[in-house]
């Protein structure tokens, strides 16, 4: 008796674990879950966002004064300057924005397919509003890193270019102006960024709301 019961064992333990497999989900405590991981992300990329912002411009205005300390050298190749350091930090800013965009995209996706589901103990409405915000928001941080993406290569070919701490001042305003201007573009990407994020953390308090 006792073979043919271990026999049937593993097959007892198989039929179980496809009884389980077949339980739906708890969609209420997913779509929890997933609102406090959203929670969790937006307030690490307003921090990112802060950050990038407060990098400044590389202190391109006062380049010739710390050019003439390395003379001849790329001044984003020297760690301990203003400019190498500004551009680390908002290397790690984005980073950071990076890496919670990507966290982010598998809970957008169950939030979509929540949406679309008929489950009366679900704000349907509210989580469609918020997938609409994520939406915008993710819109606008492509627009956000393609300026980046921009702001970083103008800078590069800057300093590449502009090693030389005895060049005349004037000459250098207009490849000065062009830089900043990729780098304002960045700042003002990251402030609509910012209104975008308070946006979703609105609308997800409210799904939070209609949850209870």
């Amino acid at each position: 008796m006792l073979k043919k019961l271990k026999r049937f064992l593993p097959v007892l333990a198989l039929v179980f674990l496809l009884a389980s497999c077949d339980q739906p989900l708890n969609t209420k405590q997913q779509v929890r879950e997933d609102l406090k991981s959203l929670q969790q992300i937006s307030a690490t990329q307003q921090t990112a966002l802060t950050a990038l912002e407060s990098a400044g411009q590389s202190e391109s205005v006062t380049y010739l004064k710390i050019q003439e300390q390395y003379p001849d050298k790329n001044l984003l190749e020297v760690s301990t300057t203003k400019m190498a350091q500004a551009t680390a930090k908002r290397a790690d800013a984005y980073q950071t924005l990076k890496d919670q965009q990507k966290a982010l995209k598998p809970v957008a996706q169950r939030l979509l397919k929540v949406a679309k589901q008929d489950n009366a103990d679900l704000p349907t409405e509210a989580i469609k509003d918020l997938n609409q915000s994520i939406k915008i928001s993710t819109l606008d941080y492509t627009t956000l890193s393609n300026f980046y993406q921009a702001a970083v290569t103008a800078e590069a070919d800057f300093y590449a270019d502009h090693q030389d701490a005895d060049a005349d001042p004037t000459d250098l305003e207009s490849p000065i102006n062009r830089l900043n201007q990729f780098y304002s573009s960045v700042y003002q990407q990251a402030e609509i960024a910012k209104v975008n994020i308070n946006t979703v953390t609105a609308q997800l308090k409210k799904v939070q709301t209609g949850l209870k």
